[in-house]
């Protein structure tokens, strides 16, 4: 594929999740106006043009510019253009892809089944890992979007998303209030650096992570 059309795909696929993007954040950052629009909100969905307009300033609004296109195709950006869903199952994966301990250690029916939905194919990628200390059973019982903040904090400080659009794109998947984040004092030492995780992260979802 030439420059220019792969250029063209990643605009178009910008511009695809600035429309959707509404759809894809955590439901506390919306007014219900809002909500209404995204069909969050039980009062009925907006007429497209409208909502297409809506989504366009509501971006401008919360994420501010648009990053440049070369920076698209880098691997956060790649994250930040993935819906809600997809986008927190993978930063929580890739906090546990660190931390194997935590699977191994992870006996509480309910905290195992919240990861496995989350985490879809991913979880038995993880969980077949070795090595890793042992950590609490309160930190093994911490819930996936739990998880999902501590990926997030990693790639920040990592440098992951030096536009703060994208960085902001990702920020609205997770909750407006920081109260399930974990306290960084009680997140366990990572094995593996956040950019070397982030280069194999989708092997996990690929069934190809080599354990």
């Amino acid at each position: 594929m030439s420059r220019a059309a792969d250029l063209a795909r990643l605009a178009g696929e910008l511009q695809a999740r600035i429309d959707a993007l509404p759809d894809h954040v955590d439901p506390g950052w919306l007014t219900s106006a809002e909500r209404a629009g995204t069909g969050q909100d039980a009062s009925g969905p907006l007429p497209p043009e409208i909502r297409e307009a809506a989504a366009k300033g509501w971006f401008l609004r919360m994420c501010g510019t648009l990053p440049p296109l070369d920076l698209l195709g880098d691997s956060g950006a790649r994250l930040a253009l993935m819906d809600r869903a997809s986008l927190l199952a993978r930063l929580c994966a890739l906090a546990l892809m660190g931390r194997p301990g935590v699977l191994r250690c992870c006996v509480q029916r309910s905290a195992r089944l919240a990861l496995q939905q989350a985490l879809g194919p991913a979880f038995a990628a993880l969980r077949a890992r070795d090595g890793g200390p042992a950590v609490p059973p309160e930190v093994a019982g911490w819930p996936p979007i739990a998880w999902s903040w501590v990926g997030y904090r990693e790639l920040v400080r990592a440098g992951t998303w030096p536009h703060r659009g994208l960085r902001r794109m990702v920020r609205l998947a997770l909750p407006v209030s920081r109260a399930d984040a974990p306290r960084p004092r009680l997140v366990p030492r990572a094995s593996m650096t956040a950019g070397e995780r982030l280069r194999a992260l989708e092997t996990l979802f690929s069934g190809d992570f080599p354990c």
